[in-house]
């Protein structure tokens, strides 16, 4: 009797995992929807000075670009009224957002690893 109550309990947490699972999935899925939808912008934000005998330097924040050039890492003023594109992010959220996606597919990984191990249980009886 004791058998047939630990073998429905493990059936239970059998389906319960596998419902997690299912959930899990269809959050995954969104957010891989979530990172194509952005593009990290790596503009850098930077207060410059003048060059002249100025009491309010440094002025900005200014937007700029790093880009590549000649080998050279160079900076690449964007302009005052500069606004970034629709579509696109800092990169910083573009991490956040990454990060939060790699922790899901961990979660995810733990949790294939514990329904093998009820399916093993299961096949044992």
């Amino acid at each position: 009797m004791e058998a047939l109550v630990a073998k429905t309990a493990l059936e239970r947490e059998l389906s319960r995992l596998e419902l997690e699972l299912q959930d899990l999935e269809g959050l995954l899925a969104e957010k891989r929807e979530r990172l194509a939808a952005l593009s990290p912008l790596p503009v850098h934000w930077r207060s410059v000075r003048c060059g002249k005998d100025c009491r309010r330097c440094p002025h900005g924040p200014y937007p700029y670009l790093r880009v590549k050039k000649e080998g050279k890492w160079r900076w690449q003023y964007l302009g005052k009224g500069w606004q970034p594109p629709e579509g696109f992010t800092r990169p910083q959220a573009f991490r956040e957002e990454l990060a939060l996606y790699r922790a899901l597919l961990k979660r995810k990984e733990a949790l294939l690893e514990r329904l093998e191990r009820a399916k093993e249980a299961l096949r044992g009886w």
